[in-house]
């Protein structure tokens, strides 16, 4: 075979592969059309998710789904729904819709006020119990209780029994910041379980009294308590 014939062979033999080239691109863009072209993203669940848990990434994934079997309310993006709280169990595989789920923005029950740990408590109030009205949501105070010593003498004492104990709520107002209304005849204190029962306690066999706190004090301070006797001496 001749220099020619040579040229001639490799030249068809690289057109060839050109074209085979070509076609193969042309095959994949035309798939990848056809995907993107008939399907749509949807997020769902990769494992089984309960409900009143914060949603994170590894809970759910980005999937593509023939158009129009994605539903109405499903979230298109992760990002649309990190750290919502899921208000039904999700079963894995399944489609997160956005009504199944709360936004920081819509947690206004106290249930999603509360931190991990903490309970809501109300207890009654009234002018003298809750500094003239002045305590409003978000205010956080100390709470004092009054009892009779279970002795001979039955002395009275009267101690600080909670402190920095957050106000969640003033009679039904829960806004921060609000004013606290005057007819008012419960107070919602953020506690934990054991601080809870003392409340309680405290409330049925004993008298309480709020203690408004400074914003910037959040300072737990130690004190002796106060009876007729330590009173006197003072």
């Amino acid at each position: 075979m001749d220099r020619t014939s040579k040229r001639l062979v490799l030249l068809a033999v690289f057109c060839a592969l050109a074209v085979g080239l070509g076609v193969y691109r042309f095959m994949s863009n035309l798939e990848t059309m056809s995907v993107t072209q008939y399907t749509e993203e949807v997020v769902v669940a990769i494992k089984d998710i309960a409900a009143r848990v914060v949603v994170t990434s590894d809970m759910v994934r980005l999937e593509r789904v023939p158009t129009g079997t994605r539903h109405a309310r499903a979230a298109a993006q992760v990002a649309q729904i990190m750290g919502h709280v899921t208000t039904q169990p999700i079963v894995s595989g399944e489609q997160i819709l956005t009504t199944r789920l709360f936004s920081s923005a819509q947690q206004s029950g106290l249930s999603y006020q509360l931190a991990t740990g903490y309970r809501a408590i109300s207890i009654s109030i009234n002018q003298k119990i809750s500094v003239a009205y002045q305590v409003r949501p978000g205010d956080f105070v100390d709470v004092i209780v009054s009892y009779e010593q279970a002795t001979q003498a039955r002395e009275s004492t009267s101690t600080i029994m909670l402190q920095s104990i957050q106000v969640l709520a003033v009679g039904s107002e829960m806004k921060a910041g609000a004013a606290a209304p005057v007819s008012a005849e419960t107070i919602t204190l953020a506690v934990k379980p054991d601080q809870a029962e003392r409340l309680v306690w405290a409330e049925d066999y004993g008298k309480i009294r709020l203690v408004l706190r400074p914003v910037s004090d959040s300072q737990t301070v130690h004190t002796p308590g106060a009876t007729v006797r330590s009173v006197a001496e003072r």
